[in-house]
């Protein structure tokens, strides 16, 4: 259904990457002082439309579109619910909580899932388990004339994923807008994996109309804006195995014991692979890996090879608690941990061709990379903590990165501690995911 040609909709190259570049150097570099008394803004709900209830738990695997428009809610309601819905309770020192299936940011989720389909626009309420129905239209054609490379037959579903700009700022000020790009990316590559899965050809999209897909959804573009769109043809069951049923944030810490080699390996290859976005990156994110405590790997630095499965060496003398400020928590959770996977990236490769909006597409990217690392993780075994609170200046001297390569996100690996944080899951039976 192409009816424009690829690079139609505004690429914000103009000022290439100005902007961008000012508020990398100010803001994105160093995480600030947390205010941990600070909350997130509310998550978004819209009086007055009517609400759909979804069933709860769902049922796995779920019902497929095979089965008609009957089991179309259980289906969507499976998805959602492993996308960014409550799917256990979580006892930690802070209090009882709510558990997600994928991490943020301070455990702000400042993201917001939108869905179009055939039966209208809605607006997925977590905590609720239901959808708003904001139109009962079929919005999918006009959605998708407004993404640069539209896929070329009719979707069956279109996922949106929007960020609350002021969910978590007032507890991590102008660097919070960072996080957001890493957690758009976190929840988009949980989309793709459960799309994949269920066999419906997922596309990420992060070039498009925005204010035209602000203007379909009705948001005040001063609020709330789209950061990411995933497209997909019709699913076939969604069957999840407890690795992502289970998957968590090692919120208890690691267990100073070492990790096998092969396991890391098969994080690393799961990380690698391909992400079927809308774009080509002029430069892909490279891996690294500090270790510490991995068996027949000595301690110190290296770098992936997707090419051939290699971890060359970079440089020794070095540990994952080198990576944070010293003092902080994160050079505690260092060195517990048996290794830290970095993921870096080229900020400069894409200015030119998409100006400012190449900041937040390689942050998103670099989420999507973040999200396998843990799911990956958590199919060996392992417990994984995703962090932004590394010292990028120190990780990338150590590193040895290339010109314009910076360090955009680290996650840290190691047998969780104890049994880990109490919880109570809330979903039902487990298949092989």
């Amino acid at each position: 259904m192409r009816t424009a040609p690829p690079g139609a909709c505004p690429a914000h190259a103009e000022n290439a990457g100005a902007a961008a570049r000012r508020y990398h150097a100010r803001h994105g570099r160093v995480l600030p002082t947390i205010d941990p008394a600070a909350g997130s803004t509310a998550p978004k709900h819209h009086p007055g439309v009517p609400v759909l209830p979804l069933p709860f738990p769902p049922t796995f695997p779920s019902p497929c579109a095979d089965h008609g428009r009957a089991a179309f809610p259980e289906c969507l309601g499976a998805l959602l619910a492993l996308l960014n819905g409550i799917t256990r309770v979580d006892w930690t020192a802070a209090g009882v909580g709510a558990g997600r299936p994928v991490p943020s940011g301070g455990g702000t989720y400042p993201a917001e899932v939108y869905t179009a389909t055939a039966s209208g626009l809605c607006h997925y309420l977590p905590a609720a388990h239901a959808l708003e129905l904001l139109s009962p239209a079929d919005l999918r054609d006009d959605l998708a004339r407004a993404l640069d490379r539209p896929p070329l037959e009719q979707p069956e579903s279109v996922l949106l994923i929007t960020s609350r700009l002021d969910a978590n700022l007032a507890r991590y000020g102008l660097f919070g807008h960072r996080l957001q790009a890493l957690d758009t990316g976190v929840l988009t590559g949980q989309a793709l994996t459960l799309l994949e899965s269920a066999g419906a050809a997922p596309t990420a999209h992060a070039r498009f109309a925005e204010e035209e897909l602000g203007r379909l959804l009705g948001l005040d573009s001063a609020a709330e804006r789209v950061h990411a769109v995933v497209t997909a043809r019709t699913p076939g069951a969604i069957t999840p195995g407890a690795p992502l049923l289970r998957r968590r944030t090692a919120r208890s810490g690691f267990e100073p014991l070492p990790v096998p080699s092969a396991a890391l390996r098969v994080v690393l290859s799961e990380a690698a692979r391909p992400v079927p976005l809308d774009h080509a990156a002029p430069a892909d994110c490279d891996l690294y890996v500090v270790a510490q405590r991995v068996t027949g790997l000595e301690a110190g630095c290296y770098r992936y090879d997707p090419r051939t499965g290699r971890l060359v060496p970079v440089t020794g003398d070095l540990t994952p608690r080198d990576l944070f400020p010293p003092g902080g928590p994160g050079e505690l959770a260092g060195f517990e941990a048996a290794c830290a996977v970095l993921v870096t990236g080229d900020y400069e490769a894409g200015y030119p061709g998409d100006g400012d909006h190449w900041y937040r597409m390689l942050n998103l990217r670099a989420g999507v990379i973040g999200q396998r690392i843990g799911l990956a993780a958590a199919r060996t075994g392992l417990g994984a903590g995703l962090r932004c609170d590394v010292d990028i200046a120190a990780a990338d001297t150590v590193l040895s990165t290339r010109p314009d390569r910076t360090t955009l996100l680290a996650v840290l690996l190691g047998p969780e501690r104890g049994s880990g944080t109490p919880a109570c899951h809330l979903l039902g039976r487990e298949g092989p995911l």
